[in-house]
């Protein structure tokens, strides 16, 4: 508690303690906002909020249930600073899970700089095959990092699920090896209070062809993180059907290089009768789950 110190006695000193009372109540129930210093915007209880966050031409999607976290992908390295600022602004001090989609630097570009920013529990991310396994430098820069820091790695398979206190996180892709790292990515399908959102990574046709064909169970999602930025090769019609979303959100840049979102895209949205959200439109989008449902909260 601030120290109190002693003035003149009067108007002025009663108009002075007035000021310091209505400066302490706002400090105790409000805090005083600090540069890199959470918000506490997004902490309520029974309640679980799926941040898809605009990094740009990449892809991060922050899941939070308080102050904890897991966080799909980070985006370019250029975006490592907004992404930690904008984690900490959340209120989320800890990732539970940091999953590398695939080794794709629009996709683990940030990774190293979380690493740093957050306590972080397990790394996630695909087994890849010798013959798979990528030389870029971001890359190896990453599996330096988590080397080094003898970070503890999982390597999911179809089936598989990770938790965190009401979140569920279930695996299903990658099938099968691919010499196309797109075709390596993680598919996972986010599950709070019966709430649910899907999100394909960079997954093409051919991997979303494998999981369609090999995996057993249903895959319906309230929410679709619609595949690869919005590419037409991620348009494959059975399984997206099969998800049968009525909320779309494609992550992308604006005015990119790939033309992303493409028009195959946008045609499957619009003719399935779902809502369209996008980063390079939008910036930030947060859904809220709850026993409620779920909505739209930005």
């Amino acid at each position: 508690m601030a120290k109190r110190r002693k003035g003149k006695k009067g108007k002025n000193s009663l108009l002075g303690l007035l000021l310091a009372v209505i400066v302490l109540v706002c400090s105790y129930f409000f805090g005083e906002a600090e540069p890199g210093k959470a918000t506490n915007t997004y902490l309520g209880d029974g309640e679980v909020y799926v941040h898809i966050i605009d990094v740009g031409q990449g892809s991060a999607t922050l899941i939070q249930e308080s102050n904890k976290g897991i966080l799909i992908d980070t985006g370019e390295a250029d975006y490592s600073d907004n992404l930690v600022s904008y984690i900490n602004s959340c209120g989320v001090d800890e990732l539970k899970y940091v999953i590398a989609s695939h080794p794709h630097s629009d996709h683990i570009g940030g990774m190293t700089d979380v690493f740093e920013a957050f306590k972080v529990g397990a790394v996630v991310m695909p087994e890849l095959s010798e013959e798979n396994i990528p030389t870029t430098r971001v890359y190896e820069n990453m599996m330096e990092y988590i080397l080094d820091k003898d970070m503890e790695v999982m390597f999911p398979v179809v089936g598989d699920t990770i938790n965190l206190e009401d979140i569920s996180l279930s695996f299903f892709g990658p099938v099968k090896q691919s010499e196309d790292l797109n075709n390596m990515s993680l598919i996972c399908r986010v599950n709070a209070f019966g709430n649910k959102a899907m999100v394909l990574g960079d997954a093409e046709k051919e991997e979303l062809t494998s999981v369609y064909d090999t995996v057993l169970g249903e895959y319906r999602a309230d929410i679709l993180v619609m595949g690869h930025h919005g590419s037409r090769t991620s348009v494959y019609k059975p399984l997206l059907n099969a998800i049968d979303a009525s909320v779309a959100v494609i992550s992308c840049g604006r005015d990119n290089d790939y033309g992303h979102p493409h028009k195959e895209a946008l045609t499957y949205v619009s003719q399935n009768g779902m809502t369209l959200y996008r980063t390079d439109k939008e910036g930030d989008i947060v859904f809220k789950f709850s026993a409620d449902g779920y909505e739209k909260v930005n």
